[in-house]
């Protein structure tokens, strides 16, 4: 068997132990010391004879000279020298193409936008700049609110100071040429300058993403754009704030809805202001009461409005042959347990028809809104609605009942609309439209940029005395139900 073995045998004869290392004696560590010594010596020498090389080279020539300076202007910046080029360890930034002090060229501006542009294609190409902008991100949330606390703290005895600030003095765009606060250099389409309405500063698009009330010397009702340290130190007087200078704590200026202003004669579709909507919603009500007077079968049922929970009041402006279209503006309002109001929020449709019909119109449709369903569809974002109906506007005046259905993020329901109509126009259709929150509109009249329609339909905030007409208007409809 053993002249089968095609590998060779070990045996345990082969295997010699290591030897242990055997003590250096003194004489051999004297000899290395030595060795050392002599090594150090000449490192020194070799470094003053570069020194007297490099000092004769700078008597030198002009182009020596010059060498000389790149080089040590390369070797002074931060970062990689490479064939004489010299690459930032750093980003890319637009100080690294024109000086601080040098004016923008449009070259410059397009090679700032190039060069950003390449750094966030690489950045999503590697992904490595995922986790790191995450991590950033968090840090900084965390740190802002840590500051938000202690400035909110460190101010709560200066409330008064705050309420009678006056106005500041705007710093000249050319006396900073990058953000105040993340000291970001100013681009003009990248990154624009914005002034800071309570301190004058002038800050980069990102610190300065807050809306705040500003103190009643300031004479504006609407949130006004301000830098995150102002943003954090208003931010304790904004509920006082809201009940002195926003829009909804001002009594209404336009309050006369008969013949003698002309503004009542005709309720424009697109209302601008949340003070025109109001205007215009009483306007509507009132209209439609006096005809519902008159002739009590054109009026809105008994019955319907004892079971209302709310109303919806759009003005729409329709036009359209066989196909038709239709967008306008108005409010809407939810009745609480006790029998109040709940405040105005917003509203805008736009849809489309089809159908038999021909014509154009303005109509002022009211939208009684019978169950709490009803009430959440119109407190979402944006809800759509589906009905069909029979209208005709001959003239001045023509009048229409329809029912519809309506779904959305806040529920579905079913509504009675009654609407009064003001043109030419005659047909049937089957009506699709999308009603959605005036979100903008909302935040600016109540003077809160986080305000939502349903903190304004089915939260406790109180009626503002800039809808005292329209309360009126509501007060005389349903003041016949308690007769």
């Amino acid at each position: 068997m053993e002249g089968h073995v095609q590998y060779p045998k070990i045996e345990l004869e082969d295997y010699h132990p290591k030897p242990f290392p055997q003590p250096v004696s003194r004489e051999t560590v004297e000899g290395r010391k030595n060795n050392l010594i002599q090594t150090i010596d000449f490192v020194k020498e070799e470094k003053i004879q570069l020194r007297k090389v490099e000092s004769e080279t700078h008597q030198g020539t002009k182009d020596g000279t010059d060498d000389k300076i790149v080089s040590s202007a390369c070797h002074q910046k931060p970062g990689l020298c490479v064939n004489g080029g010299c690459f930032p360890d750093r980003d890319l930034g637009w100080d690294q193409f024109i000086g601080e002090n040098k004016e923008m060229t449009m070259w410059d501006v397009i090679s700032e936008m190039l060069v950003a542009a390449r750094g966030q294609v690489s950045a999503i190409a590697s992904g490595n700049r995922c986790g790191t902008s995450w991590i950033s991100s968090n840090l900084l949330e965390d740190a802002w609110k840590e500051m938000a606390q202690t400035l909110t703290e460190a101010n709560f005895g200066n409330t008064r100071g705050l309420l009678e600030a006056e106005p500041p003095k705007w710093l000249p765009d050319s006396s900073a040429a990058a953000c105040m606060l993340c000291n970001v250099r100013f681009h003009p389409i990248m990154c624009s300058r914005h002034h800071c309405r309570f301190c004058g500063g002038i800050f980069c698009n990102s610190c300065s993403k807050g809306r705040s009330l500003l103190p009643m010397k300031f004479r504006t009702g609407n949130p006004q754009r301000v830098c995150d340290v102002c943003c954090v130190r208003l931010e304790s007087v904004q509920s006082q704030l809201m009940d002195k200078v926003s829009r909804a704590a001002q009594l209404p200026t336009h309050d006369l809805t008969d013949l003698s202003t002309l503004r009542s004669w005709l309720n424009f579709p697109w209302g601008q202001s949340m003070e025109y909507e109001i205007y215009k919603v009483a306007n509507a009500i009132r209209g439609y009461d006096k005809v519902g007077s008159l002739k009590p079968e054109k009026s809105i049922p008994d019955a319907i409005l004892k079971q209302a929970k709310g109303l919806a009041v759009l003005t729409i402006a329709k036009v359209g042959v066989m196909v038709s279209y239709n967008i306008g503006t108005g409010l809407v309002v939810a009745r609480r347990e006790d029998g109040s109001w709940s405040p105005p929020s917003a509203i805008s449709s736009i849809g489309i028809g089809w159908g038999a019909q021909a014509g154009g119109e303005f109509t002022d449709f009211i939208i009684v809104l019978r169950t709490e369903s009803a009430v959440r569809t119109f407190s979402g974002n944006m809800h759509f609605s589906i009905g069909a109906g029979l209208s005709a506007a001959a003239g001045i005046v023509g009048r229409a009942a329809e029912a519809d259905i309506r779904a959305g993020v806040g529920g579905y329901a079913a509504c009675y609309t009654y609407s009064c109509s003001k043109g030419a126009f005659v047909g049937c259709s089957f009506e699709g439209s999308i009603v959605a929150t005036r979100a903008q509109e909302n935040s600016r009249f109540y003077g809160n940029p986080s305000i939502s329609a349903a903190d304004i339909l089915l939260g406790s905030l109180p009626r503002p005395p800039a809808a005292a007409i329209l309360y009126n208007a509501l007060s005389n409809l349903f003041e016949k139900l308690e007769h």
